[in-house]
Formats: C-alpha cells, structure tokens, sequence
C-alpha cells in the first residue's frame, strides 16, 4: 500500500493539504499549527513501525554531523545574511502582521526560544527526516524526492500571504533535502533551520 503513488498523494493531502484548506475557513487556526504538525506525528509514527523505518533513515544518528553541519555552514551563515539585508532594504515584503503579533505575544525572546527547541526540530523531522524517508518507500529517483519534498515544504508556509516566505523555503527545502540525502542527518539541518528561522523571528519581532 505504502508503495503506491495514488496513496502517497492521499496521504500527504490528508497531512498536509487539508490543514491548508481548514486554514481558508479557520484563519486563526495558523496560530495552532504547531500542535496540528505534533498531531501528524501519531500518524508518522504507525507508518514508521508497519514500514520498519529505521532511526538511521530518519537521520537520528549522531554520525555524520560535522560533514552535514560543515556542508550547510556557507549556505546558512549567507542565508542569515541576505534575511538581514533584505530587511533593511525591502522591510514591508517581509513582515507579516500575523506573526508579528504572535512573535511578541508573550514576547520574542519566548518565541525564538519555542522555535529553536519545538517548531524548527519538530518541522527538520517531520518534512526531511519522516518525508524522506517515505517518498524513499516509492522512488528512489533524488531529483522527484527533493522536489516533491520542497514543494511541500514551500506549500505548508504559503497561508502567511508573504512571497518571501514560500520562496525561500522552496529554495532551503532543496537545499536541506539535498544535504540529508547526502549525510542522513536531521541534526545538522536543525540548526541549520534554527539559526536561519531565528534570524526572520528576531528581525520581525523587532519591527
């Protein structure tokens, strides 16, 4: 079953798609996305156990994460950068009132602390290490995993209404795909997703 493609697309409509489409007539459930992704997990962890995924596949080995984090340290540190520069430049593209208000709702430094420990290990796990690993299940073809899991990626950050926002988790998700595939580590791509998140969060909660 799992290795059917038509499954596949009702399995990630049914996890990712339908919050989405709830989202247009529920717009204040955005502020609940977080338990709505640590619900799928439930789900991801009966497919895990019936499809014998291994926590190496799902990139929990310790193992490899020097090589993964030394690969993405360039990549991170200019992404860091450019979300600086470009809200200096080009502010008002960027934020998005929504969370603006979340992010000081109790304050930023509560936010950035829930995104570095929850949000951004919840999201590398779920979207790369789980994501992966089950698209792996179908095909092995790198190219149709790194799109199919970034284009997903970029999809789930598209309620926000703000281009800058999909459009660099599009090109992070290909990036961050492509490193997982190469050293199978979730670990190096949660700190590499907390410290660029952290960077747009801190940034806009000063706004």
């Amino acid at each position: 079953m799992f290795k059917n493609k038509l499954f596949l697309i009702i399995e990630t409509g049914y996890l990712f798609i339908f919050p989405l489409i709830l989202l247009r007539f529920y717009p204040t459930f955005i502020h609940y996305r977080i338990y709505v992704l640590m619900g799928s997990l439930i789900y991801i962890f009966i497919v895990v156990y019936s499809q014998k995924i291994t926590s190496k596949n799902l990139g929990l080995n310790p193992s490899r994460f020097f090589p993964a984090t030394k690969a993405l340290f360039i990549p991170t540190v200019l992404s860091m950068l450019l979300t600086f520069v470009f809200f200096q430049l080009a502010r008002k593209w960027l934020i998005i009132p929504v969370l603006v208000e979340e992010i000081r709702t109790p304050s930023i430094a509560v936010s950035v602390l829930t995104y570095i420990f929850v949000s951004a290990p919840l999201q590398e796990f779920v979207y790369r290490g789980y994501l992966v690993s089950r698209l792996e299940i179908v095909s092995r073809n790198a190219t149709f995993i790194k799109l199919y899991s970034a284009i997903i990626f970029m999809v789930i950050h598209t309620p926000f209404y703000n281009w800058f926002l999909p459009l660099g988790s599009l090109i992070l998700g290909l990036l961050w795909t492509g490193n997982f595939l190469t050293y199978r580590n979730v670990y190096a791509l949660m700190l590499s997703h907390t410290l660029i998140g952290a960077t747009y969060i801190i940034l806009m909660g000063m706004s």
